[in-house]
């Protein structure tokens, strides 16, 4: 069993060994469900370069993911502005030369 805690559907904790005698959580599977819920597996994230959230619907233990954009890296960032600005540039230039 895999316990996990969550905040309005979103899942803030999981264990993965609670009942475990030396890393698990020292409590009974009744204790465990009055803070969180106990679920047989957890489903794999999709690896599509996005960051993943899990969710879970606590009345029918159903897991699902949504993905936001992860940030650019500082190297993705600097070609996305120069992209930008010879964008810009170009725009500029076309005005200008009319």
């Amino acid at each position: 069993m895999i316990y996990i805690e969550h905040e309005n559907s979103v899942v803030t904790f999981v264990h993965y060994m609670p009942f475990d005698e030396v890393n698990g959580l020292g409590k009974s599977s009744e204790e465990l469900q009055t803070t969180g819920l106990l679920v047989d597996s957890i489903p794999q994230p999709e690896a599509n370069g996005k960051i993943p959230k899990l969710f879970i619907n606590p009345k029918t233990q159903e897991l699902w993911y949504e993905y936001t954009d992860r940030p650019l890296s500082p190297e993705e960032e600097i070609v996305r502005l120069k992209a930008q600005l010879k964008i810009t540039q170009d725009a500029l230039d076309a005005l200008l030369l009319k």
